[in-house]
């Protein structure tokens, strides 16, 4: 298969996640869950007195259980659905006659709880958290969306004729760069009784103002100049709008320059609840209320924005930057050849801190993070940078079908079947679902459970976003978790959802906990199909999701982003997918749920003590530049509770971005350099803390590292941060907790030939800890060699070129590497580029087999190569030794969604083949990340970090691996690990292992930690059983600590069908 039907594939292969069954985790030992009792009662009718669109049966539990009536059916094995891209559904499709037989506004919902179709749904066995509230609640009459307010509600004499809008439901896009604090962003007073002011909009009515961040200085992503052709047509709401396609041109557009810190002139945008916002209980300056909206005026009575999210409205960037801007004056564009990095400018931190970016603190030539600019490499022959058509969705042949032999080549495929752009809808501060449309909400009914007056559930689809759906805050303030409900009137296929918090300078009532949930027949809503936490500002927020059919859309608000028990919302739109294909989980494995984040997770790691996912940005939420240094902002994820929570690091005294990272031989994760360049920090997962660790030698950024044999740990290379020069390897110990440098550990050996020089070509080595202390480099260079890091100085020793019969690989930068089994020293590598950026990707794949140090290395070509071209992928090991690989570009282009690799593949070693996975619908490319997690399923999140632009995506997406399905797309059952002799082991001990039932195979694979396509600490050992007794077995660990490195390791078992346990951790000790 060429690489140009890549994306043709995954576009015919979009399927949805309501017909499949998706594990939960549970905690190590604990088992695998299983579903809620489904015994609820159904709630009585609400009393007439009060408004009611909801049952018990027809609300949905956080990780509830489905209903009795659901049942499991067998998935037909068809690879695409025959739907088109209407998202229309003759099978469960309301016809509108029958829906509009009635009153628009009647008390309940169209499809009654008694009905008796049975809904067919699949279970997702997630732990549920106490906090779901379950019975009937009271509901506002369900309303057609085109309908206005009564006017008698608002004063409109007051009202500004820039803030006014239509009534219907059209969806306009933003005109990103509109200054709040301008003139046009202001549409005077506008007063409503017992609530906040709505404030105005600007001039065009019923669009946002666009500057998302408030500081009004970002306009657009200025990481990369990919993002300079022009995206941001409007869009109608309806469903059969189109997005158009901006054809870039070749001298100026869909090239990153390389300014990855876009020289620091871009000032601080992030949003955070201690910048300066009004209390959370009132607008700014109300002193009429301490709690719910108030009335008060506040200082800024002109209808700006006074949340003063980053308090930098006056540091707007110079020169080309204000031309940017879309503002209501666009006469004000400039010329292309103003300056783009100005840097007479100050900044904000998200705490109110003003600092200079030019300072070497805040990231100036000095500074972390800095770096010159460079002259472009030349591009390829041939190549023509443009946006083609949309490429046709055929139906894929056999995922297992054998490639033709390709010969070995640099340039495999180029940007020839690259997606249209996504428009700028709504927000430029995080990425839209792919692909897609806002639905039409003419015909939608709304029902909610709690409204003040004046405040009603229309007003979340009513097109105006100065209008605003408000829960109860007089008298009777219900508590969360609150629930809004749209009918659609018809089933579509749904791939995510978009919700605008108030934009009248408030934060109450902004959803922070939160959870979608989609249902054809309004009774049946299964688990969440997105859920997480959204940061607190008003900027749009995303839950992005596998497509799948619905006509019913819930949004849960369990908490207040200030704590409070109110929710509100501005605008709420749904996207459809443009194509839909029905689930084969047992062969292609599953998407989803979603995990929504309040910060991009740029980098990862798995807690090994509680099973949760730690993950981190930078100083900002989504951006790494221009920042203070000295903190990091990060978020914690538990499967178990599905929460999702947040911390600013400032322990630490280090800015985390870009670092090298490390599970040293204590199972403490070991974070070095990156934007301040120097620094250590250490996260102990026993104590849950961040502890400052010594200063490195040698000042890096976008270095790797590795565990040793001995527990240390060994980084090298890292030139773009702290500065350009050698930098050789150094080494820390744990137990001293000091650095050491190896001067002979020469890092000239595995330099790759990049066309921006050593700022690139030291950067994200393939590393592996080996026997007696060593550290076998695998890459990204073809060049190979051993680092030997004991003695004094260490040294370096060459283990040949990744040399096949194909001939000798070239650079394969940002391509990926993994151990898959080391007690034979395999290891896979895949993809990559010969530059950084601006190069075509290769499919090249290769077996490395080591052996002892200073041998050279054996390389042959692994099967046929991938079947996609990828870079900025990211490749996982499982427990049954196949490697997952996902994600990734045809082109490199950091902070760019093009060109993605929407289709997974998995790597069989035991038939050195490749087979294409479930398509993704969610790009995943630079900046992006994935990790085993002990429930065998894998978590595949981030992207983007690139300030105001749309490629931004604070999320993650679960994969369920096939082997975790049965033949019939249903969970298998799982064997369960009852018991472990030892959670403590040296190398070469003995352990004994009491399961559930029998097994016949068991793994040990390490904990993983992941950025920038690195994960050294990830490796696999295949474990030999021994029967002790009835279901019970023993092994033994590797003898050798090179092997076996010492740390934390899941220990798997897998059943005659393949299917793992939940895993048990193992600490492993030298």
């Amino acid at each position: 298969m060429k690489p140009v039907f890549a994306l043709t594939i995954c576009l015919g292969l979009l399927e949805g996640a309501d017909a499949i069954a998706v594990p939960g985790f549970v905690s190590p030992k604990v088992g695998y869950s299983t579903p809620l009792s489904h015994g609820e009662k159904k709630a009585p009718p609400a009393s007439p007195a009060v408004e009611s669109g909801s049952d018990a049966d027809s609300s949905p539990r956080v990780f509830g259980a489905y209903t009795p009536k659901s049942k499991l059916v067998d998935l037909p094995p068809v690879r695409r659905s025959d739907e088109t891209g209407d998202g229309s559904d003759d099978d469960v499709v309301d016809d509108d006659s029958q829906d509009d037989s009635g009153d628009d506004t009647t008390d309940t919902p169209e499809d009654s709880p008694d009905s008796d179709d049975t809904e067919v749904v699949y279970p997702e066995p997630m732990m549920a958290p106490t906090y779901v509230r379950t019975g009937a609640l009271p509901v506002d009459k369900p309303q057609a969306g085109p309908k206005t307010k009564s006017s008698k509600k608002v004063d409109t004499k007051t009202k500004s004729k820039s803030g006014s809008k239509s009534s219907d439901d059209t969806v306009h896009t933003a005109k990103h760069g509109g200054d709040d604090d301008s003139e046009s962003g202001s549409s005077g007073k506008k007063k409503q009784k017992g609530k906040d002011k709505n404030k105005g909009s600007d001039d065009n009515p019923g669009k946002h103002s666009g500057d998302d961040d408030a500081s009004k200085s970002r306009t657009k992503i200025e990481d990369s100049t990919s993002t300079s052709a022009s995206t941001s047509t409007s869009t109608s709401a309806s469903s059969t709008t189109t997005l158009s396609t901006s054809v870039t041109s070749r001298p100026t557009s869909g090239r990153h320059s390389g300014d990855d810190d876009d020289k620091k002139s871009r000032t601080k945008t992030e949003d955070s609840p201690r910048s300066g916002s009004p209390k959370p209980t009132s607008t700014p300056d109300d002193s009429s209320k301490g709690s719910g909206k108030g009335k008060g005026k506040g200082k800024d009575s002109s209808g700006k924005h006074t949340g003063d999210d980053d308090a930098t409205k006056s540091s707007s960037k110079k020169g080309s930057d204000d031309s940017k801007s879309k503002s209501a004056k666009p006469a004000s564009k400039k010329s292309s050849d103003s300056p783009r990095h100005p840097r007479d400018i100050t900044s904000t931190h998200q705490s109110g801190t003003t600092f200079d970016p030019n300072s070497a603190k805040g990231g100036g030539k000095n500074g972390p993070g800095y770096y010159k600019p460079f002259d472009p490499p030349k591009l390829n022959s041939g190549y023509i940078q443009a946006v083609p058509p949309k490429a046709s969705q055929k139906t894929s042949k056999s995922s297992t079908k054998v490639k033709p032999k390709p010969q070995l080549n640099t340039r495999v495929s180029g940007p020839l079947s690259s997606l249209r752009k996504r428009e700028h809808l709504l927000s430029l501060r995080a990425a839209a679902p792919l692909e897609s449309v806002t639905i039409d909400r003419a015909k939608w009914k709304v029902t909610c459970d709690s409204v003040h007056e004046g405040n009603e559930c229309q007003n979340a689809i009513d097109g105006k976003e100065d209008t605003f759906w408000h829960t109860q805050w007089e008298g009777s303030e219900p508590a969360p978790p609150h629930m809004i409900t749209v009918d659609m009137r018809k089933v579509y296929n749904v791939n995510g959802i978009s919700m605008l918090p108030r934009q009248d300078g408030s934060q109450n009532g902004y959803i922070a906990q939160h959870q979608i949930f989609l249902s054809k027949d309004n009774k049946n809503w299964g688990f969440p199909v997105a859920y997480g936490t959204w940061y607190a500002d008003y900027t749009t927020k995303y839950a992005n999701f596998d497509t799948q059919p619905a006509r019913y859309v819930r949004v849960v608000a369990i908490t207040e982003a200030n704590g409070n028990t109110w929710t509100s919302i501005a605008e709420l739109n749904v996207f459809q997918g443009d194509d839909y294909m029905p689930p084969q989980p047992s062969s292609l494995g599953a998407w989803g749920p979603t995990v929504n984040f309040p910060v991009i997770p740029v980098a990862g790691t798995v807690d090994p003590k509680t099973g949760k996912v730690l993950v981190w940005s930078s100083w900002a939420r989504d951006t790494m530049d221009g920042g203070p240094g000295g903190l990091t902002l990060t978020s914690m994820w538990d499967p178990a509770t599905g929460l999702v929570s947040e911390r600013e690091v400032t322990e630490t005294n280090h800015d985390m971005f870009c670092p090298g990272i490390s599970l040293d031989g204590n199972g403490q994760l070991v974070v070095t350099g990156g934007n301040n360049a120097e620094r250590t920090s250490l996260f102990d997962p026993v104590k849950q803390a961040w502890i400052p660790g010594p200063d490195m030698n040698v000042a890096r950024g976008y270095q790797a590292s590795a565990t040793t044999s001995t527990g240390k740990v060994f980084t090298i290379g890292g030139s773009w941060s702290g500065g350009e020069y050698f930098k050789n390897g150094e080494v820390y110990d744990p137990k001293k907790k000091t650095w050491t440098l190896l001067n002979k550990a020469d890092v000239q050996m595995m330099l790759t030939d990049d066309a921006q020089g050593l700022f690139r070509s030291d950067n994200h080595a393939w590393l592996f800890g080996w026997k007696k202390g060593t550290v076998f480099q695998a890459g990204p260079s073809k060049a190979m060699n051993w680092y030997y890091t004991d003695g004094k100085d260490g040294n370096v020793k060459t283990a040949g070129q990744r040399k096949s019969d194909r001939g000798v690989a070239p650079d394969a930068m940002c391509g990926n590497a993994i151990m898959f089994d080391a007690v034979k020293g395999k290891i896979l590598t895949n993809g990559g580029t010969p530059n950084y950026q601006d190069a075509d990707a290769t499919a090249d794949a290769h077996i490395i087999t080591i052996n002892n140090p200073g041998n050279k290395a054996a390389v042959s070509y692994a099967s046929e190569g991938l079947f996609h071209a990828r870079v900025f992928h990211s490749s996982v090991v499982l427990p049954n030794g196949n490697v997952f690989i996902t994600g990734g570009q045809q082109y490199a282009i950091p902070f760019a969604d093009t060109t993605p690799v929407l289709e997974p593949e998995m790597y069989l070693p035991d038939e050195d083949r490749f087979v294409l996975m479930k398509p993704n619908n969610i790009v995943r490319t630079y900046h992006s990340i994935a990790l085993l997690l002990p429930d065998g399923r894998v978590f595949n999140g981030g992207g983007g970090l690139c300030g105001g632009c749309d490629t931004n995506h604070f999320d993650a997406q679960l994969y369920t691996p096939p082997y975790l399905y049965n033949s019939k797309g249903k969970l298998a059952a799982r064997p369960k690990i009852a018991s472990v002799s030892a959670s403590t082991v040296k190398v070469g001990g003995t352990v004994t292992v009491q399961t559930s039932g029998s097994v016949v195979q068991a793994s040990l694979v390490r904990y993983g930690s992941a950025t920038h396509t690195v994960n050294s600490d990830q490796r696999r050992i295949p474990l030999t059983l021994s029967d002790a007794g009835k279901n019970t077995y023993s092994f033994q660990v590797p003898s050798d600590p090179g092997v076996a490195l010492p740390g934390y390791w899941m220990l798997f078992v897998m059943d005659k069908d393949g299917v793992p346990s939940v895993a048990s951790t193992i600490k492993v000790t030298g």
